[in-house]
């Protein structure tokens, strides 16, 4: 293609042209009137080619010496490794258009950036007091693939994005911003506000405390052994919440099964719904709660006796457990809903 593309622009460049009119004329029958065609002259504009590993110089002139071509070779692999000093307060924004991020700390007030990518794309740092701006780039198009590898002060917010990315984050605890279109987000020991969203890809979060929001549209969301409040959705995923510690729980998916096993506490808030999947809770055997059922084509199952406090037909209804306090709805459109005790 790239050959194609460069004889045609030879081709184009190399017929001689003149910045004046040309009159062609020639001599016929001396009975028959000289005939004169006019051929209005041909300029070419200045314009830019761009083919990978060459470069053009195409000026507004009708001479082919003023035409050049420059080599400067096939794109190359290139490693970055710089390490700075940076206010621990401040927050670190990466824009990555495709490959992978990966965020380590340390107890250092500096960051380090190690990168992979070609020599076609670039990678803009830019530092302030209170941000560090990282950013994929290139002269033509989306950057390639460019792979991260960060390490930046554990009290360091962070404020990821990426278009074809997997994101990984570790031992961040002064908050987690990630936002991918297709690829899967991995959060560990971490803290602080988070919000995390993946429109294709599948979102994890362990060993972690403070408040989460995830969206992870088209993928499964699990989060384990958290503490604090969680809000969590799904269009076409599974959500698991496993050894949660939390007052307000919030999980809801279109298509996927819901679970929940964690605490239950006195003036908690816990709500888990599903259009079509099961939910199964597992809470302790001492808990206090107000606890609502509502399935339209499914079954409820509890593994220890319950007493209906309050019934719509057979599709919706209430009980409660010792002397209530928490309230617990849990709602399926085409599933079963099954309560278990610890």
């Amino acid at each position: 293609m790239y050959s194609a593309l460069l004889i045609g622009a030879l081709t184009a460049v190399a017929s001689p042209q003149e910045s004046e009119k040309k009159v062609e004329s020639w001599d016929v029958d001396p009975q028959v009137a000289v005939v004169e065609i006019e051929i209005p002259a041909i300029e070419i504009p200045e314009f830019d080619i761009y083919i990978p590993g060459f470069s053009f110089d195409v000026p507004s002139t009708d001479y082919w010496d003023a035409f050049e071509v420059h080599w400067d070779g096939w794109p190359q692999d290139v490693e970055m490794d710089t390490t700075f000093a940076v206010n621990p307060d401040a927050v670190l924004i990466v824009r990555n258009h495709a490959g992978e991020t990966i965020i380590r700390t340390w107890s250092r007030n500096e960051v380090r950036i190690q990168a992979s990518y070609s020599s076609e794309d670039r990678v803009n740092v830019q530092q302030s007091e209170s941000a560090v701006r990282i950013r994929s780039e290139t002269r033509h198009g989306h950057p390639e693939e460019v792979d991260y590898e960060i390490t930046v002060p554990s009290s360091m917010a962070v404020d990821l994005w990426g278009l074809e990315t997997d994101i990984s984050v570790d031992g961040a605890r002064g908050g987690v911003k990630a936002e991918t279109l297709e690829g899967d987000i991995v959060v560990r020991d971490a803290g602080g506000e988070m919000s995390l969203r993946s429109v294709d890809g599948e979102i994890t979060v362990t060993r972690s405390q403070g408040s989460l929001e995830a969206n992870g549209a088209g993928g499964d969301v699990a989060i384990l052994d958290f503490e604090g409040d969680i809000s969590v959705e799904s269009i076409d995923g599974d959500i698991r919440l496993e050894e949660i510690s939390s007052s307000r729980v919030e999980a809801k998916t279109v298509d996927g099964e819901i679970l929940y096993d964690g605490t239950v506490s006195e003036d908690g808030r816990y709500k888990l719904t599903t259009h079509d999947g099961d939910v199964t809770v597992s809470i302790p055997a001492d808990v206090n709660a107000n606890i609502s059922v509502a399935t339209f084509d499914g079954d409820f199952e509890a593994d220890f006796p319950v007493r209906l406090e309050s019934a719509e037909g057979q599709r919706k209804f209430s009980f409660v457990l010792g002397n209530g306090g928490a309230r617990i709805e849990l709602h399926s459109f085409d599933g079963n809903i099954r309560l278990e005790r610890r």
